[in-house]
């Protein structure tokens, strides 16, 4: 009443709000032992600093209605403010930094001048070089139509950063299905003699932006990160955050750190917490815990907790991150963090781009070191010899610990009976050990077929193209593609 009669004096407008910290009334509990874990105390010291009443939680129109009668445009006037600032997140939408070009040349031309470098390079001579230049121009046309070439001129400029620094990365995932990758530098498996679909990439169907991953040296993966803010800006770059969440020890532990339970019996009831169902504690009171701590565990269970730093997710923007969403210094000195996720930095459309820490390219690494040192011969990714017969009969005899990829207990029961002689045998031993042909009932009849123990065959003679190659058996996302439009 005392507000109403100000906004008459001053003739100020009234909007209704129930000042909501929970979603409804059962939710009560939980938030105010919340509010005692966030201020690292516990619900008897933060008595004075909760809300004496428990009606902050969201109510219906009829409810508001209902409550502020004697003030009916109150609530006419939430709703109309509600509607006035509501808005799409896609509106602030950022783009990614401009590409420097030299010479003038715009993001497409400078990308096509370095994919033909490229290709001069990696392509001349080969008996695939007049399909690989139609390739590239078939994925430039793709690129340019959905207006990625700064994607890959950011990616191409992180690589040539590592290379000319001496840091070993590759690029991982469905970028070796792009000749202009290769060409680029960016993988080192050729797309075209290997006849790779770049559709699994990049397609104009999918509206989405590419997705490139790059493995880097993990002990160098810093100097790379700290480059990206020198060459865009700390305002302009940032680390993806990752959302943790609770688990049944955090979970019991903070509520029971919350209603004032020693660190003795957090520490013991924790330890017995686990998750027998999405929702369900394997932890009761029959065990001596109190029945609140158990509720109250229960629904924290997948909340939010805390924030950490993404594995390798970085961001660019053409304005500073600020502007896009919360940015704040990380732990480690030289980083800011974002304070989203992944995956609502996909739903604003930031372009994420992924430097991942690999162990194994620093290994790969010290032994170009020692061949070097040794037999003066220098390798790098893309010159390591590719079929040497020597490897592949310690493959076969299962002699893989500390191989990356196939170094697993089902990789190497496996090779023995696959028996790889080539790189593409090599591409299918690691893919029947994935969860799609496991469950698909595919690793069987492959590994059979392979050993000529039952005939291949095709259950319609237009799937022998897209099959020929493993055996009539579907072991690839890029077979199932070609099946979809096989004519």
């Amino acid at each position: 009443e005392v507000l109403a009669a100000l906004a008459t004096e001053f003739g100020l407008p009234l909007v209704a709000t129930t000042a909501a910290h929970y979603g409804g009334p059962s939710r009560r509990p939980l938030a105010t032992a919340m509010a005692a874990v966030r201020a690292r105390s516990t619900l008897d010291d933060m008595d004075g600093w909760l809300p004496a009443w428990a009606g902050q939680h969201l109510r219906s129109g009829e409810e508001m209605a209902a409550r502020f009668a004697p003030w009916p445009s109150a609530v006419a006037n939430a709703a109309r403010l509600g509607r006035e600032i509501a808005f799409s997140l896609k509106l602030i939408a950022p783009s990614l930094p401009p590409f420097p070009c030299p010479g003038g040349l715009d993001e497409m031309a400078y990308l096509r001048q370095l994919t033909y470098d490229g290709a001069r390079l990696r392509f001349a001579g080969t008996a695939h070089e007049r399909r690989a230049y139609d390739m590239i121009e078939h994925e430039l046309a793709i690129i340019d139509e959905l207006g990625f070439p700064g994607y890959f001129l950011v990616v191409w400029d992180l690589v040539r950063f590592c290379r000319e620094s001496g840091i070993l990365c590759q690029g991982r995932g469905s970028a070796a299905n792009s000749a202009v990758c290769y060409a680029l530098r960016v993988t080192a498996v050729d797309a075209v003699r290997h006849e790779l679909m770049f559709e699994r990439f990049l397609a104009p169907e999918r509206g989405e932006p590419p997705d490139i991953d790059i493995d880097i040296e993990s002990g160098r993966r810093e100097e790379v990160i700290q480059y990206v803010y020198a060459k865009h800006g700390r305002e302009h770059a940032a680390q993806v955050a990752n959302v943790i969440t609770y688990r049944p020890k955090s979970a019991v532990r903070d509520v029971a750190k919350a209603l004032g339970y020693s660190l003795g019996q957090q520490d013991a009831w924790a330890s017995e917490a686990s998750l027998r169902a999405e929702h369900e504690f394997g932890i009761g009171s029959d065990q001596g815990v109190p029945e609140q701590v158990v509720q109250l565990a229960a629904e924290l269970q997948n909340s939010p907790r805390h924030l950490g730093i993404h594995s390798g997710g970085m961001v660019m923007c053409d304005r500073p991150v600020i502007e896009v969403c919360p940015v704040e210094w990380g732990r480690m000195a030289g980083r800011t963090v974002l304070q989203w996720d992944k995956d609502d930095c996909a739903e604003i459309g930031l372009v994420k781009f992924d430097l991942l820490g690999l162990g194994m390219l620093s290994a790969i690494r010290y032994c170009f070191e020692l061949i070097r040192d040794h037999h003066g011969v220098t390798y790098d990714l893309h010159s390591i010899p590719k079929e040497s017969p020597c490897v592949y009969d310690m493959l076969c005899a299962a002699d893989s610990v500390g191989v990356f990829q196939v170094e697993s207990r089902a990789q190497m029961a496996t090779l023995p009976r696959l028996r790889p002689r080539n790189f593409y045998d090599l591409a299918i031993e690691i893919a029947l050990i994935r969860p799609g042909p496991i469950q698909g009932d595919s690793v069987h009849p492959y590994i059979r077929r392979r050993q000529g123990l039952e005939p291949v065959t095709y259950a319609h003679p237009r799937l022998e193209g897209p099959l020929r190659r493993t055996l009539g058996i579907p072991l690839f996302q890029e077979q199932l593609m070609q099946l979809a439009i096989a004519d």
